[in-house]
């Protein structure tokens, strides 16, 4: 190969490397996380296809152990249930446990469908997702642990 074939080999090959970096700049740039800026995830494993899509921001377990104890949970009961809550569902009001053979299990408590006919009854719920409203689920969670304890969730207190 020549020297001049190289050379217009290399020109060339600059050329194409820069217009490829201009091509590039032309392109808007990609949006950047801001701090403090709320970030939306759809995990669609988990998320029931009836219930609609929430905005507004999910609570914390503190929050939702505070929610319980206004709801009537006893209050020296809420390290348990903090603990509890954290432990079946992440305190997530979504979680779904699809595995459960018990009808799956709803909610920040995971309570499981099988108890559906009784929820009913008590007028706690009309369907199972409505165990997806952290209120209903807290609700429904407290009148399983007046009728069994706390083996509804195998914790001990």
């Amino acid at each position: 190969m020549s020297y001049l074939a190289i050379k217009i080999g290399a020109w060339f090959i600059s050329g194409l490397a820069a217009f490829t970096l201009l091509w590039d700049a032309s392109k808007p740039p990609t949006p950047k996380l801001q701090p403090g800026v709320q970030i939306t995830t759809t995990l669609n494993s988990i998320v029931p296809v009836t219930v609609a899509p929430t905005t507004t921001v999910p609570k914390g377990c503190a929050q939702y152990v505070a929610d319980a104890i206004t709801a009537g949970w006893p209050a020296d009961q809420s390290p348990t249930l903090a603990r509890v809550m954290f432990r079946e569902s992440r305190c997530n009001p979504l979680a779904f446990n699809s595995q459960d053979s018990n009808g799956g299990s709803r909610g920040l408590m995971q309570v499981n469908g099988v108890h559906e006919t009784w929820l009913k009854e008590a007028g706690i719920i009309t369907h199972l997702d409505d165990l997806f409203r952290p209120d209903v689920n807290i609700i429904a969670a407290l009148h399983l642990w007046r009728m069994v304890g706390w083996q509804a969730w195998k914790a001990t207190t």
